[in-house]
């Protein structure tokens, strides 16, 4: 007539399974599996006949593809896939007259390895279209782009015939992240004579750049660094007047206390 003790403890570890008071094996279950992958490419990209690592992630995954061009069919292109705790589906924004162009876009997703949409460079927009009329400015500058500043040296960047709208030369540094990753970017190319620089931003991707213009045939051959290294800390502030008489009403006070003549 009376149950067993193993039934007993089975039937009060549902019970508490099913009121939430204690965690469920179930639970390690629902992890999903998803493409666990980074890379910066050099130009386009195909993932298609790879085979991809994986990771188990505990709620969604993710893929990712930040990209930045000279416009003159030279880019580097970062790509990441993983596990996801931000929202489910991912932001784009895209300036698409941007200077030097980019392009960022972020998806996510929540089935098992569902982060597979990201494969080739045919996820991104053609960054260096043709202009149309096929019209030229008449400069020439130094055009590249790569993640260290031996990628960007001028022996090393191609000599390109500006787009009509673009009669200056631009050479500059910064970053490109997504999420926890980021990799630096070095870039010599055409540009506007406004020489407005936009890059890509989203709430997991951020394209930054930085840089001056000059105007000229290829007056872009300068280093591509040293104008615009990260700024170094900023200076300790020298005191102000009042900061330096409230130090001295303070230090007089304090030789009155001590009887100090």
């Amino acid at each position: 007539m009376g149950m067993s003790r193993s039934f007993l403890l089975c039937l009060l570890g549902a019970v508490l399974c099913l009121t939430g008071t204690q965690t469920c094996s179930s639970s390690e279950s629902q992890a999903l599996q998803c493409f666990n992958f980074e890379h910066t490419y050099y130009g386009p990209f195909d993932l298609s006949g790879k085979t991809l690592p994986t990771a188990s992630c505990p709620s969604h995954c993710f893929e990712a593809v930040s990209s930045v061009s000279t416009g003159y069919r030279s880019s580097v292109t970062l790509v990441k896939k993983g596990c996801w705790s931000g929202a489910p589906s991912g932001q784009m924004e895209v300036n698409h007259n941007s200077l030097p162009p980019d392009f960022s876009v972020v998806r996510g997703c929540s089935s098992d390895l569902c982060n597979v949409d990201i494969l080739s460079h045919d996820s991104l927009p053609n960054l260096s279209p043709a202009p149309d009329p096929p019209l030229l400015s008449g400069t020439e500058c130094y055009a590249c782009v790569g993640t260290s500043p031996e990628d960007c040296t001028a022996n090393k960047s191609r000599r390109v015939q500006c787009h009509l709208d673009e009669s200056v030369c631009f050479r500059g540094n910064g970053r490109m992240t997504i999420a926890n990753t980021s990799v630096p970017v070095y870039i010599r190319t055409c540009h506007r004579p406004s020489c407005t620089i936009e890059g890509t931003t989203s709430p997991w991707t951020d394209i930054d750049l930085q840089g001056t213009c000059c105007r000229g045939n290829l007056c872009n051959g300068d280093s591509v660094i040293e104008p615009f290294e990260a700024a170094a800390a900023s200076p300790r502030a020298l005191p102000s007047v009042a900061q330096l008489l409230l130090a001295s009403l303070l230090v007089g006070a304090l030789g009155g206390s001590l009887g100090l003549s």
